[in-house]
């Protein structure tokens, strides 16, 4: 029973350390789409503010990447657990909804000119 009890909260450690790696590679993915977005002519910025605008999100994108890649391969390659990570993931889920929400404000800024 000891050894039962002992290795079922591993088992569901691990299932939530993979789960939340699932979750950041899914990241990972929609930063390389909203990165193809701004790329696209539809979001060629109109005035210097937009330009200036295009320039800071594509760079917060590209920090996140690299920061997300970071966390994954922490998670992946080490025996820190998903507690241990935890304020980190939650930061990253964050500012990925932020610029997430940064990004679709900018296309809808530069339709609206």
């Amino acid at each position: 029973m000891t050894n039962n009890a002992l290795a079922r909260p591993q088992k569901i450690e691990e299932y939530e350390k993979n789960t939340l790696v699932l979750k950041l590679e899914r990241h990972q993915k929609d930063l390389l789409e909203l990165r193809k977005k701004l790329n696209s002519y539809v979001c060629e910025p109109k005035t210097s503010l937009l330009f200036e605008r295009m320039q800071t999100l594509k760079f917060g994108l590209e920090q996140l990447r690299v920061d997300n890649a970071a966390i994954i391969k922490n998670m992946k390659y080490t025996k820190k657990t998903a507690v241990d990570a935890m304020e980190d993931i939650k930061k990253q889920f964050l500012a990925f909804y932020t610029m997430r929400k940064g990004v679709e404000d900018y296309i809808q800024g530069v339709r609206n000119c």
